[in-house]
Order: structure tokens, then sequence, then C-alpha cells
């Protein structure tokens, strides 16, 4: 019996041997044969859909060309702040068609086909919709558009020369129909602007006797614009702002440089 055992042993030693030379043997024939290999982005978690994504969800291996799928992403840090479009599974390769940047292109409409208001809603802001049925005598002759700031007058008030309301940022004229036409829209019956809740009931008090004014665009962004410090990663590095996400687009086929680091920081 004790034989047996002793056999087992040794056969089970032998098979890790032949094991560890048979990697290292395919390895080193990697390395003579010339594999390309390049940095893919995995999922480090599941990552559900309409997800605000971080570098900290992700991380860069190295795979062999011909196994990356196409269109997979090279670069946690360049879609820092984008949304998960659909769900992405841990240790899936991470595909740029499954996030969105949330960007508009010049018709207004986001970039990839997809426009949710809500996206661009700041914290404790909202978006209220008010009726300018007579442009021409208190919509500025429609020559609003979407990213002006406008003060809003009552007529009714005490003081009624002075604005109610202040630098209200306008984020969309017309409608989302409007929108989806890829027109500029040059006529419009509704402004959505973005109010704090207190606002809202300002506006509904005001109703029918409001009146709007252009404010100059400086004035108005200076004014509701916060400037804060960049964003900086672990090591005091800036992170760089939204732009379009490096790709290993082709099937394998490479189409930019992989990038230096391992790892997403």
């Amino acid at each position: 019996m004790r034989k047996i055992y002793l056999f087992a042993v040794i056969f089970a030693l032998l098979a890790g041997i032949a094991t560890y030379f048979f990697v290292n043997s395919l390895q080193h024939n990697s390395a003579v044969t010339g594999v390309k290999e390049a940095d893919v982005l995995i999922a480090l978690q599941d990552i559900e859909k309409d997800t605000i994504v971080t570098p900290e969800m992700f991380e860069v291996i190295k795979l062999p060309v011909s196994s990356i799928t196409y269109g997979t992403l090279v670069s946690a840090q360049d879609v820092n702040g984008f949304m998960a479009t659909e769900t992405i599974r841990k240790g899936e390769q991470v595909l740029a068609s499954k996030l969105t940047d949330l960007r508009e292109d010049d018709t207004g409409i986001e970039s990839n086909g997809e426009y949710r208001l809500s996206y661009h809603l700041g914290e404790g802001k909202y978006a209220y919709t008010i009726t300018v049925d007579s442009p021409g005598t208190y919509a500025v002759g429609w020559f609003l558009r979407a990213g002006d700031y406008i003060n809003i007058y009552d007529l009714m008030a005490d003081q009624a020369k002075n604005p109610i309301l202040k630098n209200i940022p306008v984020l969309e004229v017309g409608t989302y129909s409007d929108l989806q036409t890829g027109i500029e829209t040059t006529t419009y019956t509704v402004l959505t602007l973005s109010v704090t809740e207190e606002q809202i009931e300002t506006l509904i008090e005001i109703g029918e006797n409001m009146r709007i004014a252009l404010v100059p665009y400086a004035e108005g962004a200076a004014l509701t614009t916060v400037v804060t410090e960049p964003a900086t990663d672990a090591d005091g590095n800036i992170i760089k702002g939204i732009q379009e996400p490096e790709t290993n687009v082709g099937m394998g086929e490479l189409t930019t440089e992989p990038p230096t680091t391992a790892a997403a920081s």
C-alpha cells in the first residue's frame, strides 16, 4: 500500500514539473514567434446600466492582439465620468459602445443618439418648462438659445423694474421633437430652465405676469459657474478631461499605440 502512495506522489511531482516546463515552453515560443499583445480595459466589478464610471472600476491587462474584441477601450482615465449605457460584467472587456460621454453635438443631440435632460442637471437643480406664447413680448424675439442666461421680471411686483430671478440658465428652447429634427430651433413656445425648488415656486407665483430679458453671456456664466481645482489621481497627476476614448479597434488590429502603464490608477 505504501508503494502505491509513493508512486502516486512521484507521478504527481512529475506531472507538476512537466506542466511547468510546458508553460515555460509556450511563453518562450510566444516570444520567439512574436505574438503581439496589447493593453485592454476590463471591468473589476459588475457595472449596472446608467452608472457613472470611475477609473477604480477598471483594470488594464495585456492580451494577445487576436483575442481583443472590436472596440475595446485601452485607458480608464479616458472614460472617467462617462456613463454605462449597458450592463458591463466583471472581467468583461470594456467596449466603447457601452459607454457614453454625455456630450452634445452642434444640433444639441448627444453623440450616441440618446438625449436625457436629467444628465445635465447639477445637484439641487431641476428642469422646469415655462410657456412663452408671445415671443415678441417676453421671449426676446426667439433669440434665446440653450446655454443662454435670462433675468425674469414680475409685472405685478412692487418693484417690477427689478428682476425677481437673475441669471437663470436656459437648458433648451422648444421641445424634444425639435431636437430630433437635427435642425436649429428658430421659433418656439416653451423654454426649459435649470432652477432650484425655491425658484420653481417663484415661477409658479409669477405665472402669466412674467417677462424675460437676455443676460450677456459673460455676466451670466461668471455668476453661475463654480471654479474648482482640476481633478488629480493618487500620484497628483491631472486627470484628462472628457475626450474621445482610445480603443483597440479592428478585431485584433491596433489603431492606437498601447499605453505604457500596465494598470489604471
